[in-house]
């Protein structure tokens, strides 16, 4: 009679037993069992280990042997492989059940007694590959899961990462800001995000939205944004609309992405002090993405020409940023960016305008 196992490629099984009649005697058994066995027959238990390093599925381990016995080479066997890992079949000429407790205590998953039942010894091993097979089979249908929810993870962000770089592009080209301030914002913010201490998804997302930060000037008056004299108070109030006006193009969008994109855009304008627009918020009521961007998205329009100013030195915005630390800039963060000055000139310097 032949029994099958539905097995998953060639599958390594180790028989220890310090007598070569009945190692022969179970080969003889097992060879009927259709799970495509490849059967490794050991005499000596301290040879037991060294096997185990070529995938083996299942053990089958006699109790009363020489040098080691079972279950010094069962608790060899657990110290490297739980039992879901690697199943071991004890069998033993002990039929009581003290021995049968304490080998299933030291990690036994089944216990077959001596002398061999044929179709015992070949059910209760198929049970146990089938078991082992099952659970390699579910690991790797959820690696692959994973790996291919990662995989389209990855080029969701992709895709979000690249439509918010394009609207920022179009945000800017329609206020007709030369240069690539809306790099040079974004990296500005990612390394002052890091500074702080934020963990490296947050600083991603923050570096990656920040360029971001103007799209609501979209909704605004190109009139407005390119006048190079100074606004009336009525141009003012429409220019600050352009916070608000984000929450029409991102209206509850379920990404995490455009979710910190919103809110940099909404709050980068906002003072420490509570003078800043639009809603008036202070200190630490301010999330700390339109603080951050804030910081940067001041100074890199400092050190740039504008059509309503020409650039000013770098050492001239630093100082701009320590004297408005606390009023218009959260102190803290005008700490550290002060404190990266080798690190902004760099980022300076790599994406400098053409």
């Amino acid at each position: 009679m032949a029994f099958s196992g539905g097995a998953l490629g060639k599958v390594n099984v180790v028989i220890c037993d310090d007598s070569i009649t009945n190692v022969l005697v179970m080969n003889e058994m097992l060879k009927t069992i259709d799970m495509n066995l490849s059967i490794t027959s050991i005499t000596d238990p301290r040879k037991v280990m060294a096997e185990l390093e070529f995938d083996v599925m299942l053990v089958i381990l006699d109790l009363e042997m020489p040098h080691l016995s079972g279950y010094q080479v069962l608790e060899q066997i657990r110290a490297r492989y739980n039992s879901e890992e690697l199943p071991v079949i004890v069998v033993s000429g002990l039929s009581d059940q003290k021995s049968h407790i304490k080998a299933l205590k030291g990690g036994a998953n089944d216990f077959v007694c001596k002398p061999f039942n044929e179709y015992e010894l070949k059910l209760r091993v198929m049970n146990q590959l089938n078991i082992i097979q099952t659970l390699r089979l579910q690991t790797h249908l959820n690696q692959e899961l994973e790996s291919r929810v990662l995989q389209r993870t990855f080029e969701l962000d992709q895709a979000t990462e690249f439509l918010i770089n394009k609207l920022a592009i179009v945000a800017e080209l329609h206020d007709e800001t030369t240069g690539k301030h809306i790099i040079r914002v974004g990296k500005y913010s990612g390394l002052l995000a890091r500074k702080l201490g934020l963990n490296e998804q947050i600083v991603y997302m923050i570096e990656k939205a920040a360029p971001m930060h103007d799209i609501g000037k979209l909704m605004i008056s190109h009139e407005v944004l390119v006048k190079p004299d100074k606004l009336s108070n009525e141009e003012f109030l429409h220019m600050q609309q352009h916070v608000d006006k984000v929450n029409v193009l991102f209206d509850d969008h379920p990404s995490m992405m455009i979710q910190m994109a919103q809110s940099i855009a909404i709050h980068h304008h906002e003072k420490w002090d509570g003078s800043g627009y639009s809603k008036g918020l202070t200190g630490q009521s301010i999330p700390i993405e339109g603080r951050i961007v804030c910081i940067a998205d001041v100074f890199d329009a400092l050190t740039t020409k504008r059509p309503y100013k020409p650039a000013w030195s770098f050492d001239e915005s630093i100082n701009y940023l320590k004297e408005q630390a606390g009023s218009h800039f959260d102190p803290q963060l005008v700490e550290l960016f002060v404190g990266s000055i080798p690190e902004i000139k760099a980022i300076q310097e790599e994406y400098k305008d053409d």
